[in-house]
């Protein structure tokens, strides 16, 4: 609910930016604040976590992919590049963009 809540209220921000912003800080710092809104835990979100940030990521057929990403948990906390994940998805040959989207998506621990 809190991610919900965190999308939305990035997003509300992110429309008042676009129409009232008069330097380009303001809109750069705003689409950071929606990506990292939009991040959920590789190792502690639920699946309905992991797909709202799958879909608001852009990742195509993220309920698959959410399968995938719950069957290898945990993950090491010390590895910011995902790599066992990477290793195990590399099973399903995910394009190298689909691949690059669930990582963007998800976070550490």
């Amino acid at each position: 609910m809190r991610l919900v809540l965190s999308v939305l209220s990035a997003a509300a921000v992110a429309i008042a930016a676009c129409g009232g912003a008069a330097s380009s800080g303001a809109v750069d710092s705003t689409a950071t604040a929606s990506s990292t809104a939009a991040k959920a835990s590789a190792n502690n979100a639920s699946a309905a976590q992991l797909q709202a940030a799958f879909e608001a990521g852009g990742v195509p057929n993220a309920s698959r992919w959410v399968i995938e990403v719950q069957e290898y948990r945990p993950y090491p906390v010390d590895d910011p590049t995902f790599a066992k994940l990477k290793s195990n998805l590399a099973k399903y040959n995910p394009s190298a963009e689909t691949l690059s989207r669930i990582l963007a998506a998800l976070s550490l621990p």
